[in-house]
């Protein structure tokens, strides 16, 4: 399997928390990253047999009208959490 090679620009305060998780996890940086990335990638790839179960639950409630949802704007309000903060 091949590989490639992207430069990627972070914020200062991003660098400093993965330069902690990487030191906390006795790994290089670089690997940290690599290996978070690798796993995110996996998880992308195929939804875990729990995600799925939660999603036809959820499917199965919102076809019989049973669905509790909440807005967005609900969610931020009540974690102090601005557009921005997100974007």
């Amino acid at each position: 399997m091949g590989k490639k090679k992207k430069i990627i620009e972070l914020k200062d305060e991003v660098w400093e928390i993965l330069e902690k998780q990487a030191k906390a996890d006795n790994r290089s940086l670089k690997n940290y990253i690599e290996n978070y990335f690798e796993n995110l990638a996996r998880q992308l790839a195929e939804p875990s047999e729990e995600y799925k179960t939660m999603m036809d639950d959820i499917l199965d409630r919102q076809e019989k009208g049973t669905l509790k949802t909440i807005p967005i704007e609900e969610i931020r309000k009540k974690y102090g959490i601005s557009r921005n903060t997100v974007d």
